[in-house]
């Protein structure tokens, strides 16, 4: 069983979110002909991209096109993209306010918990194996002032609390951790994953390694069967970070579901990374986490605990929200002639 004493608890560095204005005209538009003061939860998509730098983490991006194609805050489908290497569809929920007041009163932790709920469910019922993605929903809540043209807004990317916490075993750079064959040929595998139209935007994987070092990157269901064919296995993700010491958030409830549906005390985890749009696995991770959780995980009434609220630089570790005026492209008077 996996403990504290096992070694150092393993650690995910948070994901960042960015929101392009686009995102904000276009919610303009649809509060002021369709919405009026419908606070309905609006279904939207996100987009990331696995790290492409070693200095500069991806962000999770709102775009205009991230709201539904049609203008209905009812409408249950979110207008997700199909084979973009570069706008992984990550579903979301938008939650906005006709008030500042209401904005800054809305139960967060509720919300938080409902997402998480969500999440837990995609896992027992077995759509995570089919759609991978679920497994980083998100949520934003905003206020749209448009008087004066103001956005506040907060995002949050729920995820399941393991208890007792994973701790790491091992983490390093995944060039260290194959011989010359396997590097080799895992970086072809991945980089025949990422620009097919049918992989490109799956974001989780198996990693299977045979012995002859032959790699091959295959989905989610096909975990059984590489298990019993007695290849080297990994468990891999497009990883927004670029920290050589941390994987990214998307792992956090990757871990969950791994526990959840296979009941491994042991996994061992590939935190893909790319360099100019290709594989690079000096700058990839490899790493051992150690997990114990309670035997309640395997029933989907137990949900574990929720966090996840976004933590804003400069703010001292408050979680407080973000403001963004938007008069000098938005406000008609601005640009009159």
């Amino acid at each position: 069983m996996a403990g504290q004493d096992n070694g150092p608890l393993l650690q995910f560095s948070p994901f960042q979110s960015a929101v392009d204005e686009g995102f904000w005209h276009r919610l303009s538009d649809m509060k002021l002909n369709h919405l009026g003061l419908d606070e309905s939860p609006i279904p939207i998509t996100g987009f990331y991209a696995p790290c492409s730098h070693s200095q500069v983490s991806n962000r999770l991006t709102l775009l205009r096109e991230s709201f539904p194609s049609e203008p209905s805050a009812h409408s249950s489908n979110s207008p997700f993209s199909s084979g973009n290497r570069n706008k992984c569809s990550i579903p979301g929920v938008l939650y906005n306010t006709n008030t500042l007041e209401s904005f800054k009163a809305l139960d967060k932790q509720s919300l938080l918990e409902a997402e998480v709920k969500k999440i837990w469910e995609d896992i027992h019922s077995g759509r995570v194996v089919q759609e991978s993605s679920l497994l980083s929903r998100f949520l934003i809540i905003s206020f749209a002032d448009l008087k004066q043209w103001k956005f506040y807004y907060r995002f949050a990317f729920p995820a399941l609390k393991l208890d007792p916490p994973a701790t790491i075993a091992s983490l390093e750079p995944a060039s260290q951790c194959f011989s010359l064959q396997e590097a080799e040929s895992l970086t072809v595998a991945c980089n025949e994953w990422r620009n097919s139209s049918t992989t490109a935007d799956v974001p989780f994987f198996l990693v299977s390694i045979d012995s002859n070092s032959h790699a091959s990157l295959r989905h989610l269901k096909d975990w059984e069967v590489c298990r019993s064919d007695g290849h080297k296995c990994l468990f891999g993700f497009y990883d927004p970070c670029h920290l050589p010491n941390n994987p990214g958030w998307p792992l956090r409830n990757f871990i969950a579901f791994i526990c959840s549906r296979w009941n491994l005390q042991k996994i061992r985890f590939f935190c893909y990374r790319e360099h100019r749009g290709f594989a690079d696995l000096g700058l990839s991770l490899v790493g051992e986490a150690l997990i114990s959780v309670s035997q309640e995980w395997k029933h989907c009434k137990h949900i574990p605990k929720a966090v996840g609220w976004e933590v804003y630089e400069g703010n001292k570790g408050k979680k407080v929200f973000r403001c963004i005026t938007l008069a000098n492209s938005m406000d008609p008077t601005k640009y009159v002639l």
